[in-house]
């Protein structure tokens, strides 16, 4: 947008104007400070100049906050907030003003639904819409997916009968933070999108993975605490098999994925 906007913004508010937006959807959210609101109409027009489909432009005005993970939004083009994102063959509709959704982790969540088949039993806390459980449930695996928001639980509903995957999905309105009272069961992959700040370790969910088993943990640290965790996830117990980063929230920290797989004792 800097780019785009070089020469109608003045130069020394141009420093102010983020490097990016987001698209879910048909739908733009940009991080647009009020020093720049007599600029709006501008930004609108070099954002719907690039993405003619947007219907709606939506200025995010807070972090995501509580445990429903929304933040809150300003309209400066249009009103709809509800959409429907297509990735990689599935289709997730949801209201940005409900729930949580975001696309930075769409190669990932592919790469995931390509190595699950019908044997696995899946567990996916802080599920939300169900961009992981939904294409899990379409690999035959039989899925449990918690999720705190009623809002999100409606969308993931609703998505997985768009998408032919209720028959093996069992969603479960709850706190994912308090499985254990929800769930007496062992899984054989584990995919914990773990929102920003909530949870330091897979620990807690790791205990429920079966011996030779798969867990896909979704954390925000730097890189030297990124080392620390594959260093201290490392022994006779657990062995990290992958690690990516996908991208960066604030400075120096960044989104990162790892797979541990629990190892299998000679015993088995």
């Amino acid at each position: 947008m800097k780019k785009d906007l070089a020469g109608v913004i003045p130069q020394d508010l141009l420093s102010y104007l983020p490097d990016g937006y987001e698209i879910i959807g048909n739908i733009a959210i940009i991080s647009v400070p009020a020093s720049l609101e007599a600029y709006f109409k501008d930004i609108t027009k070099a954002l719907l100049s690039r993405r003619p489909s947007l219907v709606t432009i939506l200025n995010k005005i807070s972090t995501i906050q509580g445990k429903e993970r929304i933040a809150h939004y300003d309209p400066i083009f249009g009103k709809e907030t509800i959409t429907e994102v297509r990735e990689f063959g599935f289709r997730y509709q949801l209201n940005v003003r409900e729930v949580y959704f975001s696309t930075k982790m769409a190669s990932e969540r592919r790469r995931i639904h390509e190595l699950i088949n019908k044997r696995d039993t899946v567990f996916v806390p802080f599920a939300g819409v169900g961009p992981y459980a939904i294409p899990a449930a379409t690999r035959g695996a039989e899925v449990y997916a918690i999720e705190i928001s009623h809002h999100a639980c409606a969308w993931m509903a609703r998505n997985a009968i768009v998408n032919g995957a209720s028959s093996n999905l069992h969603i479960i309105r709850g706190d994912a933070l308090q499985a254990a009272y929800y769930l007496n069961k062992d899984f054989s992959r584990i995919i914990i999108p773990t929102p920003y700040g909530v949870l330091k370790s897979p620990d807690f969910f790791l205990d429920r993975l079966i011996q030779g088993g798969t867990a896909h943990w979704i954390t925000f640290c730097n890189k030297a605490q990124i080392n620390e965790y594959i260093e201290e996830l490392s022994g006779d117990i657990y062995e990290v098999t992958y690690c990516h980063k996908s991208g960066n929230i604030a400075p120096s920290v960044f989104r990162w994925i790892l797979d541990i797989k629990k190892k299998k004792t000679d015993r088995q």
